[in-house]
C-alpha cells in the first residue's frame, strides 16, 4: 500500500484533515494552516478551472508565448476563463520599475528621486485587429544595466512620450539616448538628448526579446490581439515577469 501526502493547493501546507464529502461524493479536506487564505478543497476537480493551481498555469503559459486559445486548449478550460484571469491581474501590473527605485535610492535622503546617469528611450509598434490599428510601446531603460525604468502604451503621437515622461519623473536622468524621432529632442527638456542608433543597442535588443516571448508582438503572424485592453495587459504582464522579475500570481 502506498500512502500519499495531501497538501493544500492554496498554501502548500500538509497540515490538513478530512472534512466530509462534496455533493458529487468527492472527499473534501480542511486546511488547518491559520495563514491560509482558503480553508476547504478537494484533490481533483470536475472542471479544471475550479482548481486553484490553474491560475498560475494560465499566467505561466501566457508569459511563455502561448495565446489565450492555445492556453485554454492545453489546460482544458474555456477561453473566457483565461481572459477573465488576465483581466483580474490588471490592477497588480507595474508601469514603473519600483524595485529599481528601492534598490538605487539613498536611504539617508528623504527625496524620492533616483539618479540615472544615462538612459535609452525608444518606441516599438504592434497592432490590434489589423495593421491599420497600430499600438505603440514607449519605454526607457537604464543604459548601463539594461534594466527597464518605465513604459507606456498608446499611439505614435508625441503626446504619448509626454505620458512616459510623467512616469519617469521619479528618475533624475542626465543623458537620454534615442533614435532620430523628433519627439525626443522637442519634448525632453530636463535631460541632454543624444540621437542615433549607436547608443540604443540595449533597448533594441529588448525589442527582440519582447517579440520572441510575446507572440502578440510578432509583426508577421496570425497571433495578434483583437482587444486593446487585453493587448496591453498581456504585454505588461510579460514585461513585469521577464524584465521587472515579478511573480504576481
Amino acid at each position: 500500500m502506498v500512502l500519499t501526502t495531501v497538501k493544500c493547493p492554496h498554501c502548500g501546507s500538509d497540515n490538513v484533515k478530512k472534512n466530509g464529502t462534496a455533493k458529487n461524493g468527492k472527499q473534501r479536506f480542511l486546511c488547518c494552516n491559520e495563514n491560509c487564505t482558503h480553508k476547504t478543497f478537494v484533490e481533483s476537480y470536475t472542471y479544471n478551472a475550479y482548481d486553484p493551481r490553474i491560475r498560475s498555469r494560465i499566467f505561466y503559459s501566457i508569459v511563455n508565448g502561448s495565446g489565450t486559445r492555445a492556453t485554454a486548449r492545453t489546460l482544458g478550460i474555456a477561453k473566457d476563463t483565461v481572459t477573465d484571469a488576465l483581466r483580474s491581474i490588471e490592477a497588480l501590473l507595474w508601469y514603473v520599475n519600483y524595485d529599481y527605485i528601492d534598490n538605487h535610492k539613498d536611504s539617508s535622503i528623504d527625496v524620492e528621486i533616483v539618479s540615472v546617469n544615462e538612459a535609452e528611450m525608444d518606441e516599438m509598434w504592434s497592432f490590434v485587429g489589423d495593421k491599420s490599428q497600430q499600438y505603440w510601446l514607449w519605454w526607457a531603460i537604464d543604459h548601463n544595466t539594461g534594466e527597464p525604468l518605465a513604459f507606456h502604451f498608446g499611439t505614435r503621437e508625441h503626446k504619448n512620450l509626454d505620458e512616459l515622461l510623467v512616469l519617469l519623473k521619479q528618475f533624475d536622468i542626465n543623458i537620454v539616448y534615442s533614435d532620430d524621432n523628433f519627439a525626443y529632442k522637442s519634448h525632453i527638456t530636463r535631460s541632454k538628448v543624444v540621437t542615433g542608433k549607436k547608443n540604443t543597442q540595449k533597448i533594441e535588443r529588448k525589442h527582440l526579446s519582447l517579440r520572441t516571448w510575446c507572440s502578440r508582438l510578432v509583426r508577421k503572424g496570425i497571433r495578434f490581439s483583437k482587444d486593446h485592453n487585453m493587448h496591453r495587459i498581456v504585454v505588461a504582464l510579460v514585461i513585469n515577469v521577464w524584465f521587472f522579475h515579478r511573480i504576481i500570481w
